[in-house]
């Protein structure tokens, strides 16, 4: 599966989402927490390997891409799985030495424009954002999903030098720089210890 998404900064988030929704339909606000996760003593902003686990509503998924970035547009080919326990998996992670160094939280309105996602995000930290998205099955349509996802940049009424080619990651750790610490105890809802560096 390959992600096809194009990512911009909003001076005016209302008056994006009031032209999406001319264009589109709702689909829902959800909530998202996203921890990546890097090999402990890793001090590269956007280590490689890395991965994460997604929570939303009552699932956890973790997921690791093979990124790309082509005029600004940016094209992933994803493998996703669930797991069961966010917990268990966070021990798991550090059992094998990885340990978190971003947790992106977001809360987005969803937009439907034909076969295009659009996520207009607030991020912790950061401030509000738009993600326009296409998922493509093979590499074959990867150039007519770009194609589509730019097209709809302008659509939205914003300027084609808008797209922000800067990772979350990347840019959370400028924000809000922390470390980590993984506490074994399983009662905890969110089992780690920050400290701010």
């Amino acid at each position: 599966m390959f992600e096809v998404e194009i990512k911009a900064r909003l001076s005016d988030p209302q008056a994006t989402e009031a032209r999406a929704a001319e264009l589109g339909v709702f689909e829902k606000e959800v909530g998202k927490e996203d921890v990546y996760f890097r090999r402990r003593g890793e001090t590269d902003p956007v280590p490689i390997p890395r991965y994460r686990l997604r929570r939303e509503a009552d699932q956890a998924i973790v997921t690791f891409k093979n990124r790309q970035v082509n005029g600004g547009v940016e094209i992933n080919d994803e493998v996703e799985f669930q797991v069961d326990s966010p917990y268990a998996f966070y021990k798991f992670a550090d059992y094998l030495g990885f340990e978190p160094f971003v947790v992106k939280r977001k809360r987005s309105r969803v937009y439907r424009i034909g076969a295009v996602r659009v996520e207009l995000n607030e991020v912790e930290h950061l401030g509000h954002f738009v993600e326009i998205e296409m998922l493509c099955d093979d590499r074959a349509t990867v150039l007519i999903a770009r194609t589509q996802v730019a097209r709809l940049l302008n659509q939205l009424g914003l300027p084609p030098d808008s797209p922000e080619p800067r990772s979350y990651i990347f840019m959370i750790q400028e924000a809000y720089p922390v470390r980590y610490r993984f506490i074994d105890d399983p009662t905890l809802e969110w089992p780690f210890e920050e400290v701010r560096t």
